[in-house]
């Protein structure tokens, strides 16, 4: 609980813990509501490794899923760093009268300004044990949700990755494309469609895990500016004073990977999306047989606009969006500076 009384500087203070609980709460309902959804985006995740047989798209399935797993990895570790590094922040003080002692001991504060009703100094170490469990609680339901969104990710990614090199390397082994035999229409045309029906699956899953994760993102997108924006103030105004910077420094470096691990995502999925277009423009569709050069057109005019990861619709997760956010996060800095 707080209690600020009116008291701005409490409250500037304790904004951008609310905002990241608050945040972490709108995910785990999210979640919990489309757990059915989310079963179904991993069953065909079963689905599309199944469909796919050749020994070059199985080892790019996974290349990419070497990838999101390593990205999950280096986001947890980053995280769970940038966590330990918020709470040890309270033993600061009595380290530093070790160091560079003083004629009095300096005073320990709590990571989270909150109010237990009870001695605070008395109980101290029991209620930081309760902020450490819940802290940790807290943002391992964070890393558990984004994670799950980066293997979603590169798994689509993966999926436009193998299409686009089905196009690619269409009739690229035939010599004599304008004298196939009939089985090499037939095989040709099995080719094609299945490159389209794996370029459907893919549309279709993006377009699912978007309307799975579209409103938890646009939350999180307003949400972390505002954290970027306080934390940022906060660290100025307390430029000099050692353990409450590296507080709020600690929160700044978590919302920034948290924000940019997602922008990447984004940016993964547009240019593997957009890139099955220019792989099948590259190869030789043009010398294919009517019906199946009819159904490379289709295939090729509906890539050329590539999927994307948006937020409600209004902001698209990429790195041009990260850089815009930062630019926003920098603003509303500037203008809570300049209304001190």
């Amino acid at each position: 609980m707080y209690t600020s009384n009116g008291n701005l500087d409490i409250i500037k203070e304790i904004i951008p813990i609310w905002v990241t609980s608050f945040n972490v709460v709108i995910k785990y309902y999210l979640f919990d509501l489309c757990v059915l959804d989310i079963k179904l985006l991993m069953d065909n995740m079963i689905i599309d490794w199944n469909m796919w047989k050749s020994k070059e798209e199985i080892e790019i399935m996974k290349k990419f899923a070497r990838s999101g797993r390593m990205y999950t990895l280096g986001y947890t570790i980053y995280i769970y760093v940038s966590m330990s590094l918020f709470l040890l922040v309270t033993f600061i003080p009595p380290l530093m009268d070790v160091i560079i002692p003083l004629n009095e001991s300096r005073h320990m504060e709590l990571p989270v300004v909150a109010e237990y009703f009870l001695d605070e100094e008395k109980h101290f170490y029991f209620i930081y044990c309760h902020m450490v469990v819940c802290v940790t609680i807290t943002i391992t339901i964070l890393i558990a949700i984004d994670t799950q969104l980066m293997v979603f990710c590169c798994h689509v990614s993966g999926a436009f990755a193998v299409v686009s090199f089905r196009l690619e390397h269409f009739l690229k082994n035939d010599t004599t494309l304008d004298g196939l035999s009939d089985l090499q229409r037939k095989e040709s045309y099995k080719h094609v469609s299945l490159s389209i029906k794996g370029h459907k699956r893919a549309l279709e899953f993006v377009k699912r895990m978007e309307s799975l994760f579209s409103y938890s993102l646009l939350m999180q997108c307003g949400l972390n500016v505002i954290c970027m924006s306080i934390c940022l103030y906060q660290i100025k105004i307390l430029y000099g004073r050692s353990v409450e910077t590296m507080k709020y420094i600690s929160l700044v470096i978590g919302e920034l990977i948290h924000l940019f691990i997602a922008s990447l995502s984004g940016q993964t999925i547009i240019d593997h999306s957009s890139d099955v277009y220019f792989k099948a423009y590259s190869g030789l569709w043009y010398e294919a047989p009517m019906e199946i050069r009819k159904l490379l057109i289709l295939i090729m005019r509906r890539s050329f606009k590539p999927s994307q990861l948006t937020a409600g619709k209004i902001f698209i997760y990429c790195l041009d969006g990260f850089s815009t956010i930062m630019q926003t996060s920098t603003s509303y800095f500037m203008v809570l500076l300049s209304i001190q």
